[in-house]
């Protein structure tokens, strides 16, 4: 008899996840990191005290830098998202740059993957966030053929990788919150975050949200 082969299906584009179950009083944090260690000792030290379990945004250049605190996030239990290997803008919005090719998209994506695995032994698909927050539906398409189907954006940008004083970081998350947010912090030694998250939890947790990882408030 003859036999017969199909191709498999191409994949689902990734589907692109800004904020999470809208339901429930819980709350997602991330923190990138992309390039310096800065202050994440300190922000795991912090999660440590507070008894909690978020998500990071990792490079692989980050994750190759920064082994012994990588290895760290992964013990604690916290998610962890891959952030690309060399943090390039996939469409160049952000860095007047031309947008990358498929194959110059998936390097990035599988690489950055590759490179945290080899140091926590966990893959990172299918979670990954674009560098800059640059992205469209063609980034969607080639990040779903690369093995990555959830792309994680956020809701509401702290703004203290921008210098903004602790204080005003404390407010403007607050002043944002809501069910399902999905809040974007960094640790690097330029951001301010470290110095508002303490107040930033104590405040969320006295408006009645729990604070979680990306896959916990979707």
């Amino acid at each position: 008899t003859a036999s017969t082969t199909t191709s498999p299906l191409a994949a689902a584009p990734a589907t692109l996840c800004s904020r999470g179950d809208e339901t429930r009083p819980m709350v997602a944090f991330t923190s990138d990191s992309v390039s310096d260690a800065g202050a994440t000792a300190r922000i795991l030290d912090m999660l440590e005290a507070q008894g909690l379990v978020v998500s990071f945004g990792i490079t692989g250049n980050w994750a190759r830098s920064n082994p012994v605190l990588l290895r760290r996030i992964a013990r604690a239990g916290h998610h962890v998202i891959t952030h690309t290997d060399n943090h390039r803008s996939f469409t160049g919005a952000s860095t007047s740059t031309p947008p990358l090719g498929p194959a110059e998209r998936r390097a990035e994506l599988v690489g950055g993957g590759a490179a945290i695995a080899a140091v926590t032994g966990r893959s990172t698909a299918p979670w990954f966030r674009p560098p800059y927050g640059d992205t469209d539906l063609s980034v969607q398409v080639d990040a779903g053929a690369a093995g990555f189907a959830s792309e994680v954006m956020w809701t509401v940008d702290s703004l203290g990788w921008q210098g903004l004083d602790p204080a005003a970081v404390t407010a403007r998350c607050l002043a944002g919150a809501g069910n399902g947010v999905i809040y974007l912090f960094h640790v690097g030694a330029a951001s301010t975050d470290v110095d508002a998250l303490g107040a930033i939890v104590r405040g969320l947790r006295a408006r009645g949200y729990s604070i979680g990882s990306v896959p916990s408030v979707l």
